[in-house]
């Protein structure tokens, strides 16, 4: 090729592939061709180690296989076998069918390539064939001179290619490989000879280089990360620091070069560069074939060497050293030469990227391996061996450059820190060259490879990270809620959380943020199940990067126990644990801490503490140095449980020594320690700053102040109360209602009286003023003791014994209160020994460093996460100490436990060598901690603490501090000028500071604020005003005094508002109706009066006077802080409203006063409440604004059982209605809020007063079908997603509280809009009608008709009567309903009716009775069912309707004209009224006159005795007797009644007398109530029977009448039940029927009437006689008795 041309890819390849192959060691036999022929016929076998490179993740195993040779050739490779994990098979198997066939197919192993996925495995098979194969027999060899060859070989590889052409040294070189291969196969003289001959002629065929072809040259060069990536536009690329030392020289770095041997760094990229300028590089190291560098890299314990030859050497080099290249490579930089004699790169030029638009990316914000991670997916990449270099670019227009290890990770895992993850893997990261990535959008990654240049187009956010941290506490699985702790948000982050593993509607996530600071809550709205959840806090805007952590929701059970047997340590099956929970717990166990130190109990470096078996192992490190009457704290931790601490105490014989607390003075704690001044009890007589005597040595402490802060000195020190009368009483520790409780049990509470001095009251109203309060040392300190001096001890100190209770301290924040079981062993922490001294009186040695906390199963606590601040002048010296050390973050735990604080000066001793002078100091003089503001650490200027001659306390100091259960916590630091106390007085604008603050704080309202909070800013607002009374107080104490008011003024709480708030339905169940996004309408009325009666709609509210709405609800509601309830009207006491309603033609007037006139008021009007209501909802605003109302909250929904529901849907209030049975007395029509119905899948709907809650147990809604209701239009959209979904509970929200019910799952069948049913009314003998029927795909009809018996073909409808002893012929007309239900009951019933008619007219007047009677031809039967359909009755042309609201009765029941009918009251004798009287199915009207009869003269009436009986029945009582024989007497009353005030004649009130007597005869106590049977239809057929004949019929059908008779007389003596009654009677009536004459030319009617009907008899009872009442009544009465009037009576009781 000429000069400049680029060459073909497969040039580059080449050199880059020998770059790659010079990564792995050359010592490893490759058999070729040549090799495999040398080997005899034969199998042989082979074997090889599969070890794992660096990152993998398996363990090393040996691998073993046969090959067999024929004919000089490899035939097959078979027996792959490994002899490790079993999951190794397949990677096995994957490799063999990747290689092998390559093996066979080219006769060797030279250039096979590993199998992606199985590379060890793939390895392992070439090694064990080139094992196979080097041991394997070999064929006798011929003996070839190849001397002259080697001469030859070795003139040829001295010559260097700088020296020569391309061309001729391409040619040479050509020549020397054929060499090679002549000299390896040594197939015969002649073939040696001529490679020899070709070899020597190519060299001397060479061509030297002239100076004008040594200009340009192309160069394999070593260049930095930061030269390589500048013409890409990136801005600094660093070189890798690494401290690993390994991964840098190793094939994971391929593409990179490193210049220190030691691994500490990589450099750059080894990248082909042109040069102009051959010349240029002279003063470059230069690279040649001869170059070699050796590396041995351990990895994992795997010792490897490598040697890298010629171009490869480049590997471990310097900065710009080159490798020649001979050909041009296809892509390359060009370097410039700048001023200074330093080279520049340009961007790559040569071969044109590839854009791979295939390639899957994938993106983390949280990586093992920095900030962010981009895992790229692309078939083209598995083609690339090395990546030179990678660069991100962005839209914003940057550009980064990522470097090998740290940033480019197995060629396509790419990851950088940003400043947040510093360090992976023990190397620090270099983050400032990315750090500006945050906050844009890479659009583009661009790798520069071996294969060739790609790039991949991307639209990624890198959402910034900050500095923001979250936490989630544990939680029962049963727990309603648990707390999320979060910091360092950025003020614009909009919160979004999500929980890994629960449904979305299985918790929700509030954020409170009244106070200071937001309380964030997780509220599970269903018990969750057992395990580790991770909580995603997300950036609703998508600017910001998610923050995760995870919680424990665990069980409250705990499937193990400690044996409590230390010789034969175990955890065993707790009690009422089955055996298999146990097992699951011991395999599950994820760690276990012992004594602070955690072991892994699975995964890579696991530790096996706990045996399968469950015995600790005790041969474990944890426990081998171990000594007798040590004791290990272990917890066993587990996700899903709680973790379990025990106890392990090495056993050992009596030593003769206690374990115990002890209680003991300042001076005895520090007497050994080494501190100055120790032991030393004097006192001193000056006060400090704050006007208290903290200026002694180690004496008590005195305290006279009232200040609240006294409790804190209870959490580990003896505190004493002195009252004014010198009585003392001994401090134990304050509770959590703040109450002062003293060590013999007593509890009083602590007040201050107007001399602001403090008052303790006891529980028995004594009280006393203290006068004094002393801390007089530590209580609580670990002492080993002689047993026999142990109640020598005791006598003299306060001493707590193992098993006793330690306890103390006050909860306020982070300082939490403690109670502890004392357990005091020989590797206690701070364990002192107490000897008894020959006066009686006891030395305490010097503290011990031990592993165990002294505190019955419980681990040694470790500070973590303790922010100290050494503080500057300023801010020191207000409490008397010269300096100041505080320590926050997160203090609590440390501060609760805090003993004792040492401070060790080293002066200038910056090493912490030789201490200079060591002090011990007291609490409350010299240590204080805050609730708020920390743990506040002094040195006192005082008799304890005075500084060695010669210094200022500028220098090097630690401090330590000693806590119960805890381990010392240290902290070193320095002193300068500027960190030392200055008295210097408070300048006027301190002075004006604090006087703000007290001011701000005194115009506070109390009634604002909740109690803790209030008193706790109270007792700082009387420190602060005490404060400023001094004459001149200090600057220091003034400006700690402005910070303490401040953070108490901050921290009040501000006290919970809440109102009754009338609340749109939309609004009130929008977070109630979950898995519902249709609002809830308003109701509105056309009737107007029912929406404003409080008994009909009380709960809800109005806005319009006219009564046209309901709005919504009204309910309890808890006020956020973010809501201004000045914009809405509050309704006072003194309000009132008048309401006016009709109802049925009553009308009422109501006056609602106070809260009740909410019921007609404005849309979020409100009455605030003084107590906190029992349940409510929480209003806040949204982020336009609005107000949003959280789920109801407070007290748990009261569980109802046994409530039954019952679902229609055919109703006159809706589609559907579903009334419930059930209910408690407390769910009333007039006081329930709102209803929610609950389906199966989750969905929620909200029902509305009147439309849907109708006297609080009829519930109705519509889904599109009615649309209106009492001319109300419905409002359907919300409930329409019901149809086809099961119902299973329902909660009632009421003003006695909240009621939830499940009930038995009932389907809401689905109604379609397609749906339609006619039927045609028709004559009632057609026996058939048209039908037209129109239903939804899939419904499965099935017809039917009350009363008759249908059947449907096509369009027409067949009917008969029911009964079958009717014909077609007997069907009674009058209207019908045809039901058509869906078999499949996916579809509501679709119901219709119809009317089947008749000409017939069954009933004539009676004139004479006054009474509508059988008209000729018709019975009793057809007259009753034309009396019960009359719809209507006209008079004198005036219809009055029969039935329903504003009907008239004109013609009663029986038949009788109602004479007292408003028609007729005021009609005078002989006025005529012509009546017309209409009755479904009859279509001949039924005309008549009635005339009002003329009244006969009075006769005179004896009433007495009907009179007296009157006066008894009005005595008894209706409980006493069953409900039907108390109707039929009150029946019998009534008409006694009527006759007495008719006085009509001395016949009809005697026949009143006798009725009223027979009936109250009759009446059947309660008890004894019947079941009626009744018998008179069997009774008639028996008689029917019996009066016909045998010799009228034929033998067969009489006997088969007598068969039936005598079955029939058997039902009708035992009455068993209605059904075996009415059995009998049909069976006698078909055997009647069936009965066949002898001579049948002549049929007669079984009664002996000839066909046709009977006609009234003359002898009949007028229905206009009193005496025909009466009548009726007397049959009533006989049916009462067994077996009277055709019925039959069974005993129940009275329901």
């Amino acid at each position: 090729m000429g000069k400049g041309t680029i060459k073909t890819k497969a040039m580059t390849m080449a050199v880059a592939m020998s770059m790659v192959a010079g990564l792995c060691p050359s010592t490893v036999f490759a058999a070729n061709s040549e090799d495999v022929a040398k080997v005899q016929d034969g199998t042989y076998t082979g074997t090889a180690e599969c070890t794992p490179d660096g990152d993998a993740d398996f363990d090393e195993y040996n691998l073993s296989l046969s090959v067999t040779i024929k004919d000089g050739k490899i035939e097959s490779i078979t027996d792959i076998v490994g002899d490790g994990s079993k999951k190794n098979k397949r990677y096995i198997e994957d490799a063999a069918d990747g290689v092998v066939p390559k093996i066979v197919a080219i006769n060797g192993t030279d250039g096979i390539d590993a199998v992606s996925e199985a590379t060890c495995s793939s390895k392992a098979i070439v090694n064990a064939v080139n094992n196979a194969l080097e041991n394997a027999t070999k064929k006798e060899e011929k003996t070839v001179d190849t001397t002259t060859l080697n001469n030859a070989i070795a003139s040829a590889e001295a010559l260097k290619e700088a020296d020569y052409t391309a061309d001729s040294w391409k040619n040479m070189r050509d020549k020397l490989t054929a060499a090679k291969e002549a000299l390896a196969a040594k197939e015969s003289q002649e073939a040696v000879d001529q490679a020899a001959k070709a070899l020597t002629d190519a060299v001397g065929a060479l061509v030297k280089k002239t100076p004008e072809v040594q200009k340009e040259v192309y160069v394999l060069m070593n260049i930095p990360y930061a030269d390589f990536y500048k013409a890409d536009g990136v801005a600094g690329a660093d070189a890798v620091s690494s401290a690993t030392k390994q991964k840098t020289r190793a094939s994971l770095a391929a593409g990179s070069y490193h210049v220190n041997s030691d691994g500490s760094d990589i450099t750059g990229v080894t990248f082909p560069v042109k040069i102009s300028d051959a010349s240029v590089l002279e003063k470059y190291t230069q690279v040649t074939d001869e170059s070699e560098v050796t590396i041995t890299t351990n990895i994992k314990g795997k010792e490897n060497t490598v040697t890298y030859k010629g171009q490869d050497a480049l590997f471990e080099s310097a900065s710009y050293s080159y490798y020649t290249l001979s050909d041009t490579p296809s892509y390359y930089k060009e370097a410039t030469v700048n001023e200074d004699g330093s080279l520049s790169f340009s961007k790559v030029k040569g071969e044109e990227p590839t854009t791979l638009t295939n390639a899957k990316t994938e993106f983390s914000t949280s990586s093992r391996y920095g900030d962010y991670q981009l895992d790229i997916t692309s078939d083209d990449l598995k083609n690339v061996n090395t990546v030179y270099g990678v660069v991100v670019s962005t839209e914003e227009g940057s550009s980064y450059g990522l470097r090998h290890v740290e940033n480019i990770w197995k060629k396509t895992e790419l990851a950088w820190s940003t400043g947040f993850v510093t360090e992976s893997h023990g190397n620090t990261l270099d983050s400032k060259d990315y750090a500006s990535m945050m906050g844009q959008t890479i659009n583009k990654v661009t790798y520069y490879t071996d294969a060739g240049i790609y790039e991949i187009p991307m639209n990624q956010k890198v959402q910034t990270k900050y500095g923001g941290e979250i936490s989630v506490a544990d939680a029962s699985v049963n727990a309603e809620n648990t707390i999320i702790t979060v910091s360092g948000l950025p003020s614009d982050f909009a919160e979004e959380y999500t929980i890994n593993g629960l449904d979305a509607d299985a918790y929700s996530v509030e954020i409170n943020t009244e106070g200071k600071t937001p309380k964030r809550t997780i509220k599970f709205n269903k018990e969750i199940e057992k395990g580790r959840y991770t909580v995603t806090l997300n950036d609703k805007n998508g600017n910001y990067a998610p923050i995760s952590t995870t919680f424990n929701a665990y069980t409250e059970t705990m499937p193990a126990k400690y044996n409590e047997n230390d010789k034969d340590p175990a955890v065993v099956k707790a009690d009422g644990v089955d055996e298999e929970e146990f097992q699951t717990y011991l395999k599950n166990i994820t760690s276990v801490t012992v004594n602070g130190k955690e072991y892994a109990a699975s995964g890579k470096k696991a530790v096996k503490l706990i045996t399968e078996d469950g015995k600790l192992d005790l041969s474990q490190d944890a426990f081998k140095d171990a000594k007798a009457g040590e004791a290990f704290a272990v917890t066993i931790a587990e996700d899903g449980y709680q973790a379990y601490t025990f106890t392990y105490k090495v056993p050992e014989e009596d030593s003769g020594y206690s374990y115990v607390y002890v209680g003991m003075s300042w001076s005895e704690y520090w007497a050994n320690e080494g501190v100055y001044a120790a032991g030393d009890t004097e006192s001193s007589a000056d006060v400090d700053s704050r006007n208290e005597y903290d200026k002694g040595a180690f004496d008590a402490v005195t305290r006279a102040t009232a200040n609240h802060g006294l409790h804190r000195g209870s959490f580990q020190c003896s505190a004493v109360i002195e009252d004014t009368n010198g009585n003392e009483y001994d401090l134990a520790y304050w509770n959590a209602d703040g109450k002062a409780v003293m060590t013999d049990g007593s509890v009083y509470t602590r007040s201050t009286n107007e001399d602001k001095k403090a008052v303790f009251t006891a529980e028995d109203g004594s009280s006393f003023i203290q006068a004094d309060y002393k801390v007089t040392g530590i209580k609580y300190v670990p002492v080993k003791v002689k047993t026999a001096d142990l109640n020598a001890l005791k006598e003299k100190y306060a001493v707590v014994e193992n098993g006793e209770t330690l306890s103390g301290g006050f909860s306020e924040n982070q300082l939490q209160s403690y109670t502890a079981i004392a357990d005091v062993t020989a590797n206690t922490n701070g364990l002192k020994t107490a000897e008894k001294q020959e006066d009686g009186s006891f030395a305490f040695s010097e503290r011990t460093t031990g592993s165990y906390s002294g505190l019955k199963d419980t681990q040694l606590a470790v500070a973590a996460d303790i922010t100290p601040n050494v503080r500057e002048t300023k801010d020191v010296g207000s409490f008397g100490e010269f300096i100041r050390v505080d320590l926050n973050g997160n203090y609590g735990g440390l501060g609760s436990a805090m003993q004792a604080v040492e401070w060790t000066y080293y002066g200038y001793d910056a090493s912490y060598t030789t201490p200079v002078r060591t002090f011990g100091t007291k609490f409350a003089a010299d240590n204080w901690m805050h609730k708020s503001m920390g743990i506040q650490l002094g040195l006192t200027d005082s008799l304890r603490c005075q500084l060695p001659d010669g210094t200022d306390g500028t220098g090097y100091w630690k401090l330590t501090v000693y806590g119960l259960g805890y381990a010392d916590y240290s902290y070193n630091f320095q002193i300068g000028t500027e960190n030392l106390a200055a008295s210097k007085t408070a300048t006027e604008e301190d002075i004006k500071a604090l006087q703000d603050k007290i001011d701000e704080a005194s115009a506070l309202n109390e009634s604002d604020y909740t109690k803790d909070s209030w008193d706790k800013m109270m007792s700082e607002l009387e420190e602060s005003k005490e404060l400023l009374a001094q004459e001149n107080p200090l600057q220091s104490a003034v400006k700690e005094q402005t910070l303490h008011m401040t953070e108490a003024i901050e921290a009040l709480v501000k006290a919970d508002q809440y109102v009754l708030m009338n609340i749109p339905y939309a609004a009130f169940y929008k977070a109630e109706t979950t898995g519902n996004d249709v609002a809830v309408d308003a109701f509105t009325s056309a009737t107007k009066n029912k929406t404003r009666t409080t008994s009909l709609a009380g709960g809800s509210y109005h806005e319009n006077t006219d009564g046209s709405k309901i709005d919504g609800i009204t309910y309890a509601v808890k006020v956020d802080s973010s809501v201004d309830l000045s914009k809405y009207k509050e309704v006072k006491d003194s309000d009132s409203v008048e309401i006016t309603v009709t109802n049925r033609g009553k009308t009422i007037t109501t006056t609602l006063t106070g809260k009740d006139t909410l019921f007609e008021n404005d849309t979020y009007a409100y009455y605030p409440l003084k107590d906190t209501p029992a349940n409510y909802k929480e209003v806040s605003l949204d982020e336009e604004g609005n107000l949003v109302f959280s789920e109801v909250k407070g007290n748990e929904a009261t569980k109802i059982e046994g409530v039954t529901a019952e679902l229609s849907t055919e109703t006159s209030y809706g589609d559907y209605e579903l009334d419930l049975d059930g209910l408690p007395e407390e769910i009333k029509s007039d006081n329930v809020n709102a209803v929610v119905v609950k389906t199966t899948d989750g969905t929620a709907y909200g029902m509305r007063h009147l439309e849907n809650i109708w006297r609080g147990t009829e519930l109705a809604w519509c889904t599109g079908f009615t649309e209106s209701v009492h001319n109300c239009p419905t409002s359907s959209e919300h409930y329409k997603s019901m149809m086809g979904k099961t119902i299973d509970s329902i909660e009632y929200y009421t003003t006695n509280g909240v009621y939830t019910m499940d009930i038995e799952d009932i389907y809401v069948p689905v109604k379609s809009e397609t749906t339609k049913a006619e039927v045609a009314d028709a004559d009632i003998e057609a026996g058939k009608t048209t039908i037209n029927v129109q239903l939804p795909d899939g419904f499965d009809p099935e017809y039917s008709v009350a009363g008759l018996d249908v059947s449907v073909e096509g369009n027409v409808l067949t009917f008969k009567a029911a009964t079958e002893s009717r014909a077609a012929a007997s069907v009674k007309p009058g209207k019908y309903t045809l039901t058509i239900k869906d078999k499949n009951k996916k579809y509501a019933d679709v119901v219709t009716t119809f009317t089947l008619t008749t000409k017939d007219m069954p009933a004539a007047y009676d004139a004479e009775n006054k009474k509508l009677v059988e008209a000729a031809g018709f019975d009793t039967d057809a007259l009753k069912a034309y009396l019960g359909n009359i719809t209507s009755v006209n008079v004198n042309g005036k219809d009055y309707a029969a039935s329903g609201r504003g009907s008239v009765v004109i013609i009663n029941k029986d038949g009788t004209i109602k004479t007292a009918a408003d028609p007729f009251k005021d009609a005078v004798a002989g006025t005529e009224f012509q009546i017309t009287v209409a009755s479904t199915g009859y279509t001949t009207p039924l005309t008549f006159t009635y005339k009002i009869a003329e009244t006969p003269a009075p006769a005179e009436v004896d009433t007495t005795a009907l009179e007296a009986a009157i006066a008894e029945a009005d005595n008894l009582k209706e409980a006493d007797y069953t409900a039907e024989s108390w109707s039929v007497y009150q029946a019998a009353l009534q008409s006694a009644r009527t006759a007495l005030e008719a006085k009509e004649s001395q016949d009809a009130v005697d026949q009143a007398l006798a009725a009223l007597n027979a009936a109250k005869d009759a009446l059947v106590k309660a008890e004894e109530e019947p079941v009626a049977i009744n018998t008179a239809s069997l009774e008639k057929a028996i008689a029917d029977a019996k009066a016909l004949k045998e010799a009228d019929y034929t033998a067969d059908s009489w006997k088969a009448l007598q068969s039936a008779l005598s079955d029939a007389q058997k039902a009708l003596e035992a009455k068993e039940s209605q059904e075996a009654v009415d059995n009998a009677t049909n069976s006698l009536n078909k055997a009647i029927k069936a009965l066949a004459k002898k001579d049948s030319s002549s049929v007669k009617k079984t009664d002996g009437t000839t066909n046709g009907s009977k006609t009234s008899g003359s002898d009949s009872v007028k229905t206009g006689d009193p005496a025909n009442v009466l009548g009726w009544l007397g049959l009533a009465v006989s049916s009462l008795g067994v077996g009277m009037g055709g019925f039959a009576w069974k005993r129940r009781k009275r329901k």
